[in-house]
């Protein structure tokens, strides 16, 4: 987790002016500008419109008596050409399989309108409409621009598409007023360029914020699923440990008196343990109760089964829906597959290798049995497996 923090870290004191979003992020960070422009149609889609009556209105209310003759021909044929783009736009937007692509075909959509105005500025015969045109075009840009969070390149693309009819002008006839538009267009198109660098590296700082935050959340939450999964553990044997053991009891205990079912236990213990490890060292001891662990958890297959270190070197195995036979019968299986393991036991007084003695209990849960019962019986029956020469199984059925 260290190391992702500082990545992270790393990323985000790096201010290289327009510094790319590292590959392995870039879909993430793709993902989130679509989701941020999807919302922006869905929200804001409709404004769009809306401002451009607004331009018309503006423009019919202070502009009236210039409004006649080829002027307003021309007017109406640029404006229906804006509004057609414009109507179309928002149409594509609408269209899941095109919003992906936003940022290449809106710098086009942007730079046919702009185009259409800053030739319609070149040939309108009214000082006042040319005026007004080049303060309409200026809004177009920043509207364009800003308002759809378009990135740099696309900015840049869309601008310059807009602006390729100022290279006609050494051939209009208002020169002076096409070189005040055109500076008019740079400045507002530099300014705007600056405002968009700021906004991306805000969002750069911002989406790297958040995935940090987002993967540092999953690791911690990995982290905690470990812990929870080491605290229901032994740390040596990698069983079940007593809680979860106990827990289970009671669960399948009273599952199997609601169903009237049968419920097995076979307590387990190492003969000559303490023998052992006086002999051969406590590492040595906590091999073998590995060793024997795994042999446990080799005969334990069902999914409703469960294995585990009851303390010490006594281990248990409930099993649920299983009747004397086939509790014994594993017990056997159990014992066989220790056998085999043929660690060696100089001390034992039973064989020259590691045993184990098995209590099994069986009952059907009725009455004012508990599952307390189940254990002692258990318990009962490992004591006698025990006093009969241990290395033996002994059976016992409750109830």
């Amino acid at each position: 987790m260290g190391d992702l923090r500082n990545d992270f870290d790393q990323l985000l004191q790096q201010r290289r002016w327009l510094d790319p979003i590292p590959a392995e992020l870039q879909q993430a960070y793709r993902a989130q500008r679509l989701e941020e422009f999807n919302r922006l149609v869905r929200l804001w889609g409709p404004l769009l419109p809306i401002s451009f009556i607004a331009f018309q209105a503006f423009t019919l209310v202070f502009y009236t008596p210039e409004l006649h003759g080829p002027d307003l021909r021309l007017l109406l044929w640029t404006e229906g050409v804006t509004g057609a783009v414009l109507m179309l736009g928002l149409a594509v937007a609408h269209q899941p399989a095109w919003r992906p692509s936003y940022e290449r075909w809106i710098p086009w959509a942007l730079g046919l309108i702009l185009s259409v105005k800053v030739v319609a500025g070149f040939q309108l015969a009214s000082t006042l409409l040319a005026i007004n045109q080049v303060y309409i075009t200026l809004l177009v840009v920043l509207i364009g621009t800003l308002s759809l969070q378009l990135p740099m390149r696309a900015c840049v693309k869309g601008c310059v598409l807009g602006g390729l009819p100022f290279l006609a002008l050494p051939w209009i006839s208002k020169l002076h007023y096409g070189l005040l538009f055109f500076g008019h267009y740079l400045l507002t198109a530099a300014v705007v360029m600056f405002v968009v660098a700021m906004r991306e590296d805000k969002d750069r700082m911002m989406f790297l914020q958040s995935m940090r935050f987002n993967r540092e959340r999953q690791e911690v939450q990995r982290l905690n699923v470990e812990l929870a999964e080491l605290a229901r553990k032994d740390g040596l044997t990698g069983l079940s440990n007593r809680r979860v053991f106990d827990e289970a009891l009671r669960g399948e205990w009273d599952r199997a008196r609601r169903q009237r079912a049968s419920l097995a236990l076979l307590m387990i213990d190492v003969d000559h343990f303490k023998r052992y490890n006086d002999r051969y060292g406590h590492p040595a001891g906590d091999h073998c109760l590995s060793e024997i662990a795994a042999a446990i958890g080799g005969v334990v297959r069902r999914p409703g089964d469960l294995a585990a270190r009851y303390g010490g070197e006594e281990f248990v195995i409930l099993l649920p829906g299983t009747n004397a036979d086939g509790a014994c019968e594993l017990a056997a299986r159990l014992m066989d597959k220790v056998d085999a393991l043929r660690l060696p036991h100089e001390a034992s007084l039973t064989a020259p290798f590691v045993t184990v003695s098995i209590g099994v209990a069986v009952c059907v849960p009725l009455g004012a049995m508990t599952a307390q019962s189940l254990t002692d019986a258990a318990d009962a029956a490992l004591y006698e497996a025990k006093a009969a020469g241990r290395h033996t199984v002994h059976c016992r059925t409750v109830g």
